[in-house]
């Protein structure tokens, strides 16, 4: 397992798991992208964002989300979220960005929709 001091990373088959561990504000966000990247660049397809212990998203995270997504679509993979808070669902609908990444219950429920 390895991470930062506001997630973790973790596998189940060829999937990685991310679990955040804070609220996604600026600092942590860029924290988000930049795991993100080093998983793309790792050339890894299969990601699922845990979120919960996630109480507030911003808009710059919900962006890194959305466009990781679709970069994993162009390989072949694909981005999916799980766990979130009702707020952060209404979040997620409310700017459209649910339309592009895919939103489970349960992170057994995102990792058997690969």
């Amino acid at each position: 397992m390895s991470g930062t001091e506001f997630m973790t990373l973790r596998e189940n088959a060829d999937i990685k798991i991310i679990d955040v561990k804070t609220d996604l504000s600026s600092y942590a966000a860029t924290d988000l992208r930049k795991v993100l990247e080093n998983l793309l660049t790792e050339k890894v397809s299969k990601v699922v964002v845990n979120f919960s212990e996630v109480s507030h998203i911003n808009s710059t995270a919900v962006g890194t989300l959305v466009g990781i997504a679709k970069r994993l679509r162009q390989s072949g993979g694909d981005l999916k979220l799980c766990n979130l808070a009702s707020t952060l669902t209404r979040t997620f609908n409310l700017i459209g960005a649910s339309s592009v990444v895919e939103i489970y219950e349960s992170e057994k429920s995102a990792i058997a929709a690969f």
